[in-house]
């Protein structure tokens, strides 16, 4: 995820008001309190699997369902345990955020049931299991209820009251400050708004200068991850060095640029490393870390998922499209407050 923030600053018509430096102002800050009717639900679904499962074959198995790659959040490790407690399999976790309309939420539990029970009889080692997280307000709703021009009246509104109680009267807008922010990802069929349902103006007791617009635009882009995070533990004797640790991590890929840190542990140590992999490597990954963990000094974990600085790279986060966002966002604003933009 990427996310990045531009302030845009336009001048408003000078005629709301002329240059006077001695005269006061007023500032309020507009926020639409009003409740919204939850219009969602969500699910929060895990597939356990084999250690050597894919991320491919994960998807294969779904495939028909409402989970998709673009529901996909991270993977972990677990541990599996025998009636006796001893410890059997490592496992893998592979977890799932769903919304659906809140009208679909008996249908949708009705389909994850069914999905689980073909799991339980199916071929593949693979168990699923799921909660639900709601009710919930979707993004679309939030933008439905903040009308900028409502919050404007309130604002007027306001300012007129802390004026009058002053004997005084509010004159033109002085400024306006508002903020927007645009979410673009697998989570949204199309880009939207999520407001920001607040509105600071400023109106002048009296005659003020030229007025101005300040928007803060920033853009948050969510994309399904790409790496694996693979951890790699090393118990070594006394006295080993850094080359006797990688040796025993020798085939797994992991270097001594992957060194997270070394840790004491009742007179002895441990050697914590940690690389990322794409997914299409990591059942390679785990096989190798699985061969070295026939050593009893080393172990291993699947710790979550990152997404590659090339991935992030490739998404829409420029200064042009934030700045396209502010001017959007400063010409709404605008015509809420039944003002013009200047150059």
């Amino acid at each position: 995820m990427i996310k990045r923030l531009l302030a845009f600053i336009l001048l408003l018509p000078a005629a709301f008001g002329q240059i006077n430096t001695s005269s006061s102002s007023v500032t309020v800050t507009a926020t639409l309190g009003q409740k919204v009717q939850p219009d969602q639900v969500g699910f929060s679904v895990t597939v356990e699997s084999a250690a050597t499962a894919t991320l491919s074959d994960v998807m294969a198995a779904l495939q028909g369902s409402a989970l998709t790659l673009a529901n996909f959040s991270s993977v972990d490790s677990g541990q599996q345990y025998a009636a006796s407690g001893q410890l059997t399999n490592l496992v893998l976790d592979w977890m799932f955020q769903l919304t659906v309309p809140l009208a679909n939420m008996t249908s949708q539990m009705a389909a994850l049931q069914a999905l689980q029970t073909s799991f339980s009889h199916g071929q593949a080692p693979l168990a699923l299991s799921y909660s639900v997280q709601g009710p919930q307000v979707s993004t679309q709703a939030q933008v439905q209820s903040c009308a900028l021009s409502d919050l404007f009246a309130a604002g007027q509104t306001q300012a007129q009251q802390m004026a009058g109680a002053a004997n005084l009267k509010t004159g033109n807008v002085v400024a306006l400050s508002s903020s927007v922010s645009t979410l673009i990802g697998s989570s949204a069929a199309t880009p939207y708004v999520i407001p920001i349902c607040s509105l600071t103006a400023t109106f002048a007791l009296g005659q003020q200068p030229a007025s101005t617009l300040t928007v803060s635009a920033s853009r948050t882009v969510q994309v399904p991850p790409d790496l694996v995070v693979l951890d790699a533990y090393v118990s070594p004797p006394q006295d080993a060095t850094l080359d006797d640790v990688l040796a025993a991590l020798s085939g797994t890929g992991i270097a001594a640029a992957n060194l997270v840190a070394v840790y004491g542990i009742s007179g002895s140590e441990q050697w914590e490393f940690s690389m990322a992999v794409p997914f299409s490597k990591m059942k390679d990954a785990i096989t190798a870390l699985q061969k070295a963990a026939l050593q009893k000094t080393v172990s291993y974990s699947v710790s979550g998922t990152q997404v590659s600085p090339q991935l992030l790279a490739a998404q829409d986060c420029s200064d042009a499209s934030l700045l396209a966002d502010a001017q959007a966002q400063a010409r709404r604003v605008a015509a809420a407050a039944s003002i013009g933009l200047g150059c």
